[in-house]
């Protein structure tokens, strides 16, 4: 386990799954604070054939997709468990709400493929002439995708319905010009869209039986991770087209929008929202929090053991600079380990720490940068670093939600815990303001 060059695998960024689940998984809900997990999934368990409409959101790098791939792993006896992720599928920077239909039509199909679900012929024969019409035949002949026949063999018309959607969804991919086209095209028929979307739901929820499985749930990740500006313009211009299919769906969730002046009207067009509270490293007084610090200390060590450090408490250096950010956490482990390989030593030691954390600190003082909007300025870099000042001298910790405070929640230089909800800057970003004597 004291092995160097295992790290940088060990300690992925990549949310656990699988085997990966069993063997590095810690319970790190006694550090959090809080386990919303349980409640979500308290929720499907309760009514499996029902079609609740939940926001799941968290600070990114926080371990949402990790706990939403452990409650799949629980929950996947009793249900059938879709799960995709937009940032892989979509382009995030361009995404359009019409594109989320396409692709839960083509992984629908997946999975009745998947599981030899059959599905009745009518469906397909919908779909087929939605397929026909004038606005949508463009963009057949645009992705070069065949016809799709009425009447065709179940065996010939999964993967073939499949193919149809997903060539739809990477040719929206493949320019502005082409994403353009299939949105314009597909809008005015889609409200059919959504009915044949609900259409197989109801097909695959019909037929679970023979699967052993009692409900279906839809999983969207990284939909957190939209700019404000766009997550703003998909969930509250387009939540009351979200919430229309007719199964169980939880939409990862932005955490800046949890304190946006619309996020009222957001979550009211949702059945349910829960937020994964950071893992604190302190608490709103400044000290530290053993809870939170002993969950990162095993995550790390259920990892990589404890021979790996220089003197063995090191770790929580690392553990304290991060805030209760994973992803951060990981990061500097990793940078320091390459470091320590570089200079032919065996374990990490106080300069490979220091190195790793110069680094990240870097990367959080060229975020706090100005915002421009068609190239006006909205947010002086000056205005950031009086917001992140103010929050730091707070005894209350309690911020308003201006428009730079979302921004500095987006990017994780003010991280959120739970209690009285209160929030603090990033430990690393402490460190700048005090460098600019900002802050003593």
């Amino acid at each position: 386990m004291g092995n160097l060059s295992a790290i940088y695998e060990r300690l992925s960024t990549e949310p656990l799954k699988g085997d990966e689940l069993d063997s590095y998984y810690v319970d790190a809900f006694e550090g959090r604070g809080d386990n919303p997990v349980m409640s979500l999934k308290r929720r499907l368990l309760d009514k499996p054939g029902g079609k609740l409409q939940i926001l799941f959101s968290g600070y990114r790098g926080c371990g949402k997709s990790t706990e939403l791939n452990k409650l799949q792993h629980d929950i996947r006896d009793d249900f059938i468990v879709l799960n995709f992720s937009i940032r892989e599928e979509l382009d995030l920077v361009n995404i359009n709400y019409v594109e989320l239909f396409v692709i839960t039509m083509e992984k629908l199909f997946e999975v009745v493929g998947s599981y030899n679900i059959d599905i009745n012929p009518q469906l397909y024969k919908s779909v087929s002439e939605w397929s026909r019409t004038v606005e949508i035949e463009k963009i057949r002949l645009l992705t070069g995708e065949a016809l799709l026949e009425a009447g065709a063999e179940v065996e010939v018309s999964v993967p073939l319905f499949a193919r149809f959607f997903g060539k739809m969804r990477a040719a929206a991919n493949a320019s502005f010009s082409t994403k353009k086209t299939i949105i314009e095209s597909i809008e005015p028929r889609l409200s059919d869209l959504i009915g044949h979307c609900n259409d197989l739901i109801r097909e695959v929820k019909n037929k679970l039986s023979k699967s052993g499985k009692k409900g279906l749930v839809i999983i969207i990740e990284d939909l957190d991770k939209l700019s404000v500006e766009k997550a703003e313009e998909l969930f509250f211009n387009h939540s009351h087209l979200l919430g229309t299919l007719q199964t169980h769906v939880i939409f990862t969730f932005p955490v800046s929008l949890c304190y946006h002046s619309k996020s009222t009207v957001i979550t009211g067009n949702f059945d349910e929202d829960f937020e994964l509270p950071m893992v604190k490293v302190h608490d709103k007084q400044g000290d530290p929090y053993p809870e939170g610090r002993d969950a990162l200390y095993r995550i790390i060590t259920r990892r990589i053991g404890t021979e790996c450090f220089e003197p063995s408490d090191l770790v929580y250096r690392f553990i304290d600079v991060s805030g209760g950010c994973l992803r951060d956490l990981f990061g500097m482990i990793r940078d320091a380990a390459d470091n320590a390989l570089n200079h032919q030593r065996t374990r990490i030691n106080e300069a490979d720490y220091t190195r790793s954390f110069f680094r990240l600190r870097r990367h959080y003082e060229n975020t706090i940068a100005e915002k421009r909007v068609n190239n006006e300025l909205v947010t002086s870099v000056g205005e950031y670093y009086e917001t992140l000042r103010a929050v730091a001298v707070s005894e209350t910790k309690k911020v308003d939600n201006t428009g730079a405070v979302l921004d500095l929640r987006h990017n994780l230089c003010i991280l959120g815990y739970n209690d009285e909800g209160w929030c603090d800057v990033h430990p690393v970003v402490r460190t700048i303001l005090q460098e600019r004597k900002l802050i003593p």
